[in-house]
């Protein structure tokens, strides 16, 4: 490690290999000049995905190590789904994944472009708090029963998407055993695992972020004119939590195009797009619309005939 780099840690496993290359692109994109130090948690990468990333690293002067965190004991018991594998707790292991001399880390998901330089960011005061953390706006005020169980209705509750450590406090303080104790007597009824464990290990001892800037999230931005125009205006974090620009879902979002314009810097550029083009074929949504819509007429037709009926019998009396 190099004196006065940023040091900053991702969560990968092989199937969200290319997603993180182009958050990586978009972070050494915006950092040139920078010196940054990569720390990717992993468990199953290959070593052609090892030299894809290390490649990517190389050309931008930067580096890159792998790591993998000591946890799997605990895997049978942490409740994980496709939506939430077992990177997602990665995150809870960095003090004793990550190199001891590590003083200050900065977590951020692989689903985020980095639009900025993060300097102000990584070096802020972090005001003797032991993590800087955003607002998740969108759970905040719609918890579910087992987050009202575990943290109470008044907590503030921020996004685990991008994580700022003081990494002396969370070592004197914490092991992953202690976030596991806690989905322990959570009883591991957990809706947002990662998130819920950290909100409730670190109440009252996070520094909040202006989510807006942070961790704005990609579906709530709005902005006018040409998205190559306003580049500059955009928050330098920009997280697509929820659904992702590079599945097909039927449902699209403006910004979603400033990712595939960082997607358009890496090798996996027309992989990306044909997949999803191909996938939009085998979309039969369209089937189902045209059935609700003659469904709807059919059922129009029946009202518009029961309306004269009632006018009818109405006009006799």
């Amino acid at each position: 490690m190099r004196t006065g780099e940023m040091n900053i840690a991702i969560s990968v496993n092989s199937s969200y290999v290319r997603y993180a290359y182009v958050m990586l692109t978009s972070l050494f994109m915006n950092h040139q000049g920078s010196r940054l130090h990569i720390f990717a948690l992993q468990t199953d990468l290959t070593r052609e995905d090892k030299e894809y990333l290390k490649g990517l690293a190389e050309r931008w002067g930067q580096e890159i190590e792998f790591c993998v965190p000591g946890m799997e004991q605990y895997m049978d018991m942490l409740p994980t789904t496709a939506n939430w594998p077992k990177e997602i707790y990665y995150r809870l292991l960095v003090g004793e994944a990550l190199p001891a001399q590590l003083r200050r880390l900065l977590y951020l998901d692989v689903d985020i472009i980095v639009n900025g330089p993060l300097q102000e960011l990584y070096f802020m005061d972090l005001k003797d708090m032991e993590i800087a953390a955003a607002d998740d706006t969108m759970i905040q005020g719609n918890f579910s029963e087992a987050q009202k169980n575990l943290l109470g209705e008044e907590v503030r509750y921020f996004n685990s998407g991008v994580i700022l450590y003081d990494m002396d406090k969370v070592r004197e303080k914490y092991t992953f055993d202690t976030y596991f104790q806690t989905a322990r007597r959570a009883d591991f009824m957990l809706t947002n695992p990662d998130q819920d464990l950290l909100n409730y290990v670190h109440a009252g001892r996070v520094l909040y972020l202006d989510n807006e800037k942070y961790n704005a999230f990609s579906q709530t931005i709005r902005y006018e004119g040409e998205l190559s125009d306003v580049l500059e205006q955009l928050p330098p974090l920009i997280h697509f939590a929820g659904r992702k620009p590079w599945d097909y879902n039927g449902v699209r979002y403006d910004l979603e195009k400033l990712w595939w314009i960082y997607a358009r810097e890496t090798p996996f550029y027309i992989e990306l797009m044909e997949e999803v083009f191909w996938n939009s074929f085998a979309d039969d949504s369209y089937y189902t619309i045209m059935a609700l819509l003659k469904e709807n007429k059919e059922l129009k037709e029946a009202l518009e005939k029961s309306m004269q009926l009632c006018r009818k019998l109405c006009e006799n009396h």
